[in-house]
C-alpha cells in the first residue's frame, strides 16, 4: 500500500488514455482469469469484488459485517458485470462495467485533490502512476 494524492480529474484523464487503460484492463483480467478460459466466474472475481471495499470503514478499522449481507453484496455487484447473465464475466463486460465504476469514483471524488492509501495493484494506484509518469514526461 502507499499514499498517493489524486483527484477525479487523475482517474478521467488515465481512462481517456485508451492504451493504458486496456493494458491495464488486460492484465488484471488475465491475473483474475485462474483457468485461463477467458471468462470470469463468480469465484475468480470474488477477490476483485472484496478488495473494492464497499463496507464502510472507521478511521481504517472495518465494520463487523453480516456474512449473509456480504454475499447478498458480492452476489449483486457480480450480476452488474455479468451484462448477458450467462454465470461470466467476458473481457469486453469487465472493462465495460470497470470503466463505469471508476467514472462514478471519478464524480465522487470531484476535482479537489484527496489524499488516499491505496493498494498496489489495484486500478486507483496505477492511475496515480500513469499520472506522475507524465507530469515527468
Amino acid at each position: 500500500m502507499s499514499v498517493e494524492i489524486l483527484d477525479g480529474a487523475t482517474i478521467v484523464n488515465f481512462m481517456e488514455d485508451e492504451e493504458a487503460f486496456n493494458l491495464q484492463i488486460c492484465d488484471r483480467f488475465a491475473h483474475l482469469d485462474s483457468d485461463h478460459d477467458g471468462r470470469l466466474s463468480y469465484g475468480e472475481m470474488l477477490k476483485e469484488l472484496q478488495c473494492l471495499r464497499v463496507f464502510e470503514t472507521h478511521f481504517g478499522v472495518d465494520v463487523e459485517t453480516d456474512p449473509d449481507e456480504l454475499v447478498r453484496v458480492y452476489d449483486s455487484l457480480f450480476v452488474q458485470f455479468d451484462h448477458d447473465l450467462n454465470g461470466t464475466v467476458d473481457l469486453e463486460e469487465f472493462k465495460s462495467e470497470t470503466k463505469l465504476m471508476m467514472l462514478a469514483m471519478a464524480n465522487g471524488m470531484g476535482f479537489l485533490p484527496v489524499q488516499m492509501v491505496l493498494e498496489e495493484d489495484s486500478f486507483l494506484k496505477k492511475a496515480a502512476e500513469w499520472e506522475s509518469a507524465k507530469l515527468v514526461a
